[in-house]
This record gives structure tokens, sequence and C-alpha cells, in this order.
């Protein structure tokens, strides 16, 4: 057969542009949108982007339509060029088949390496939308306006989709696998918008239908992938019979309308040869599936009339929407709902929670239950570093401190200072059953109340003080009034909520006048050292001056005293002597002078001069006398003996007299 004569090679020319196009608008759409959630994740570029796991999602499902289009005009294209190469080469058929037989090939590589690299990225845009935690804090005000977006979205792929599903297949065989790939975009954006709705309005379980459509995206991405790989091992079909690989049969099953089994009968008879009418089996199970899921769904209903509640749980009975009792831990049978409601309840529950509201108004994000710190603990080794949670240095911020403004007064105008307070409040459910019935029916957000009524107590409280007063003032008394305060706020509203303990973790300056109040308590503290040193300095000068008098005294006392100790002496001496000398004067003179020589020739050298000794070479002693005024001499004598009366007498000394001889 001519390739003149196909009707999709003759329209394929009217076909390659628009699939083109939509196919690059598509993946630059697609690509875009992940790149932008890969970017914000890794280089943190993008501050204000929120919802990014919903934004990954439509990215990867508008890949795969576009891998669709993008394959699907390929193909086209070179239907194309051998529709206008048959044109020309009427005459020569043969080489014109042959021709044919080779560009079927050109045709179907391409196309199946772009079916693989946009399936590939599609998988990886999940992932990265999964690696996203879809509890991230978002306002609410911008989740209704994205997801008002996304089902605005839905609305021009549900028109593209009717359009390509209308189109025959003759004209355009790919167009039924295009509108298949086209319903995932559709889905997902419904899908996504409609669970972002739910969230926005406190519905948190819209999440499961995000996590859902995520699943479907990349389970599609996946078959792709398999479909890619596949014609590795499968010969091409001939030019006039090739299709694009981009197809999906996941994405087949998205629609509203039931599953047709006879057309499910038809194509397992036409592939495998079996006829699934002719199954007893089946036609048992067709028959009896009605009464079964009759049974199961009533035995689901009425498995809700039982209640199974744990130690740390407790309900609030109502039968026919009337509160009836406070129902304990354990099993408890009832009426099905929607007769019966059980309202849970905590029961010896303990919470902690800081004072402090984040920058996108929740503050959920900072509560911690007693299971979770018990836990945190838990994995905190003793040689590991700390956690973020034990930091209390107050030079950085930190996500649970809250700024208070503190009346003071400058240059005699009334001013304010700001402070930062890390306070805790740590409560629990009353344990009484009134406690209970009250929390149920009164508190929507026991989190957000808490923050509420304390907020009111601290702004109170701040407006009174200065900054020294709330900096100076004791802590655990401050703690235990506040909680005083906050527990009767709390039962004049009938919260049912009791506060166990208000910690205080830190009150300081600002972050920011951290270096500037250290500098401050750094001169302070110099200036008090200083006039301390001062103040030692001029106690032991003092003490130094009152120790050196001291000294000078006693040195002086005892001079005087010993002075006036010898002149004592030497008075009784004096008496003595001269008592001595009135008695016997010669006596006593003569002893003086033996005293005088004896202590005088102490230190002399001696010699002992006797008349008994005999020798040539006998001592002579000179008794001449010099006078005065004359040179009389008086001649020496050998034979000049002692007086009698005198044994003794010491004669020389170095010091003799000039003239005298030995």
């Amino acid at each position: 057969m001519m390739l003149v004569e196909l009707a999709h090679f003759n329209n394929a020319k009217r076909h390659v542009a628009p699939l083109l196009v939509t196919g690059g608008i598509f993946a630059a759409i697609g690509l875009g949108l992940i790149g932008a959630v890969s970017a914000h994740l890794s280089l943190h570029w993008i501050p204000h982007l929120t919802c990014l796991s919903a934004l990954a999602y439509v990215g990867a499902a508008l890949l795969m339509p576009a891998a669709g289009f993008l394959s699907a005009g390929i193909v086209t294209f070179v239907r194309d060029r051998l529709f206008d190469a048959d044109l020309q080469s009427r005459s020569q058929p043969n080489d014109a088949v042959g021709a044919a037989q080779a560009k079927s090939s050109d045709a179907a590589w391409p196309s199946v390496s772009v079916v693989l690299l946009f399936g590939l990225l599609a998988a990886a845009g999940v992932l990265v939308g999964w690696s996203v935690s879809a509890q991230t804090v978002v306002d609410p005000m911008i989740q209704q306006l994205l997801g008002g977006t996304l089902v605005v979205a839905a609305f021009p792929l549900l028109v593209l989709e009717r359009s390509y599903a209308g189109l025959s297949a003759e004209m355009l065989p790919e167009a039924p696998q295009l509108e298949r790939l086209l319903r995932v975009p559709l889905t997902a954006c419904l899908g996504l918008g409609i669970s972002m709705l739910l969230v926005s309005l406190g519905f948190g379980w819209g999440f499961w239908i995000e996590h859902a459509t995520a699943i479907v995206i990349f389970v599609t991405a996946l078959e792709l992938v398999l479909r890619s790989l596949a014609m590795c091992f499968v010969p091409f079909a001939p030019i006039e019979r090739l299709r694009t690989v981009a197809d999906s049969s996941v994405a087949g099953l998205l629609r509203f309308s039931t599953p047709n089994f006879q057309a499910f009968n038809v194509a397992v008879r036409q592939q495998f040869g079996i006829d699934l009418s002719r199954s007893w089996a089946l036609a048992f199970i067709q028959r009896a599936s009605l009464p079964i899921i009759v049974g199961l769904g009533l035995m689901a209903w009425g498995i809700t009339g039982i209640t199974a509640l744990g130690l740390n749980q407790r309900a609030v009975y109502e039968r026919f929407g009337s509160p009836v009792a406070v129902l304990g831990p354990g099993l408890h049978i009832h009426l099905p709902w929607p007769m019966g409601v059980m309202r849970e309840v905590e029961l010896g529950v303990v919470h902690d929670i800081p004072i402090a509201i984040s920058p996108t108004g929740r503050s959920t994000e900072f509560s911690q239950s007693s299971d979770s710190v018990d836990q945190q603990q838990q994995l905190v080794g003793a040689e590991a570093p700390a956690p973020a949670s034990a930091d209390r240095l107050w030079n950085a911020s930190h996500p649970s401190e809250q700024t208070y403004l503190i009346a003071s007064e400058a240059s005699g105008q009334q001013s304010f200072q700001v402070a930062d307070a890390d306070l805790r409040v740590v409560y629990r459910v009353g344990l009484s059953d009134a406690a209970a019935l009250d929390f149920a029916y009164r508190v929507a957000d026991p989190e957000v109340f808490i923050r509420a009524a304390a907020g009111q107590i601290l702004v109170k409280h701040f407006s009174h003080y200065t900054l020294l007063d709330v900096l100076g003032q004791n802590r655990e008394t401050y703690a235990n009034d506040f909680r005083t305060a906050l527990q009767d706020q709390l039962d004049r509203m009938h919260s049912g909520i009791e506060v166990i303990a208000v910690v205080i973790e830190a009150i300081h300056p600002p972050p920011g006048a951290a270096a500037a109040y250290h500098n401050v308590q750094a001169a302070e503290i110099f200036a008090k050292v200083q006039v301390a040193v001062q103040r030692t300095d001029a106690i032991r000068t003092a003490k130094t001056a009152e120790q050196e008098a001291m000294e000078e005294r006693n040195r002086a006392i005892a001079g005087a005293t010993e002075l006036r100790d010898r002149a004592k002496s030497e008075s009784v001496l004096f008496d003595a002597d001269r008592k001595a000398c009135q008695r016997d004067g010669q006596a006593f003179l003569l002893e003086r002078r033996f005293e005088r020589l004896v202590s005088g020739l102490a230190n002399a050298e001696l010699i002992v001069i006797d008349h008994r000794l005999n020798g040539n070479n006998a001592p002579t002693i000179d008794l001449r006398n010099f006078n005065a005024g004359g040179n009389e001499s008086y001649p020496s004598s050998e034979n000049n003996a002692p007086d009698k009366d005198e044994d003794e007498f010491v004669g020389r000394n170095p010091q003799s007299k000039p003239g005298s001889k030995p």
C-alpha cells in the first residue's frame, strides 16, 4: 500500500507543529516547577515559595503528556517527510518502500529516547516533592489561592483532553494515547487543588489525597520508563503501523465512568485467547460480589460501635448528639456512627509548649509532648554533641523566644525597652470528668489558647516593670506567680486545662544588643574591680605606715630603755668605785692599774724577766728617764738588780719608749 493512500500520512503535516509546540510548553512548565523546587531545597534562593510538594507533583505530571506530545511529534514529522518523499518517487515504488522501512528505526529511536528521558524526570520530580514535608506551615489563604489556581488550570487541560478524545485514530494514531496521558495532569490539578482547599479548612486528612495523587503520578512515570526499556528487546513495527511508546494503562483507568469489563474480556481474548465469559468462577464472583460487598459494608458500619481506648486516652460518649458519659481506657461497645460518637480526650499526657508565635502565624511546630521529649533525650548520647534544644546562649535568636516591650524612662521622657523571653508552659488536660467535658467542647486548639492567655499576662507584667527589674527579679517566685495567674484565667474560661509548671528558660535583652550589653557589664565589673583595687592599695599603704611608725616607736623606746639602764649600771659602778677609792685609795688604784694592764696586754707578746735567770745574754732594762727639756741620759748597767720586793716584771713591749735596748 502506498503511503499517500494512508490518512494519517496525509494529515501528518497539520499535526506536527501543534504536537511539538504543546509538548514544548508542557516540558518547559514541568521542568520549571521541578527545577524551582529543587533549587529552593538546595540553594534556598526562593525564600517565600510555599506548597513545594504540590508544585513538584504538578510539574512531574506535566512531563508525561510532554513526553507523549514530543514523541508523537517526532513520529508525525517522519511521516510527513516520508509522505513528501513518496509523492516525489511514485515512479519508483520499490525504492520508496525500502526507504520507508529504513526510516522506521530513525523515527522510533528518538521517540523512545524522549519518552525514557521524560519518564525518568517525572519520577525524579515526584521524589523531589515527596522529600518536602507535607506538614510545612503555610498560610491558609495561600493554600486556598494556590488550590483554586490548580482547579482553574484543570479546565484548559480538560478542553485539550476532550479535543484529542474526539480526534479519530485514522487522522492521528497517537490521539487515544495523548488523551490518556492528559488525564494525569488533569487528575493531579484536581486532586492537589482539592487537597489544599481541604487542608486550609482544617481537614488534616486532605494530605492523603495529595499522597495518593503523587503515587499515581510515580506509577505512571515508571510505566513509561518500562515501556521505553522494553523497546530495546522488541523489533520496531513498519512505518505504516509505527506508534509512539508514550502510553499508559494506569492513566487509562483515570476516568469517572465504570470500567468496561466487556472490552477487557475482548482484549484478553485477542491477546491470550482466553474467553473470560465462559469461566464459572468469574460468574460466581460476579453474582456473589454484591451480597459480599453489602455484608462487608454492614460489618464495617457495625465495627464503628466498638472503640478501644489506650492507657493515655479517654472519650466523651455522645448518644444522638448529647454527651452521656466520660469513658476511661479500655474496650467499649456503643451505638455505631452516627448515632453514637466518641470524642477522644487525653488522659495524663503532659505537653511542653513555648510562649512564642512563629512568623507565619502558627505555633504548632514548637510543641512537644512528653513522649517526644523523652525520645529526644534518649537519642542524644553521653559523648554526642548537645542538641539544638539545649542552646541557651542569647547572642543568637531562638525560635522559641518572643520579644516584649518594657516601660522605661529616658532623658526625663517616657520610653520603652525591648527584652526577649523564653518561657515554656507544661500542661495537661484535667483528670476529672468535668475537665474532660470542658476541654472537649470549649477548647478547639489548646496550644493557641494557652499562648493567648499567657501572652496577655506577660504583656501586663512587662508593662509595670523596667528592664533592670525584669532581669534581676527572682525567677522561681515569678514562675509560681505566673502559673497561678495563668491557671486562674484558664479556670475562669472553663477550659479544663491544668497548668503543671511554668519554666523560665531565659529573660534577656535582644540578641542584637548582646555585645553592647556585655560591654556595659564588663565596664561595670571593671569599675568595681578598680574601686576594690584602689581600696586595697589604700589599706595596704595605711597598714604599712602604721607598721613602720610602730617599729620606729618601739625602736626608740628600746634605745631609750637600754641607754637608761646602761646609765644606771654605770652609776652603780661609779658609786662602787668612789666608795672603794674612799676606803683604800692606793690598793684600789693598784688593782685598777693591774686590771687595765691585763686588758691592755691581753693580745700582746710578753717576756718574763727574773733576776734569778743566769746567762750570757741576760736581758737588760733601761731605766733612764728622758725629760722633756734636756738631753740627760742615764747609763745602763747590767748589774742593776730589781727591788727586793719585786719578783717579776713585764719589760718587753713592741711599743716601748725610744732609746730602750734589749
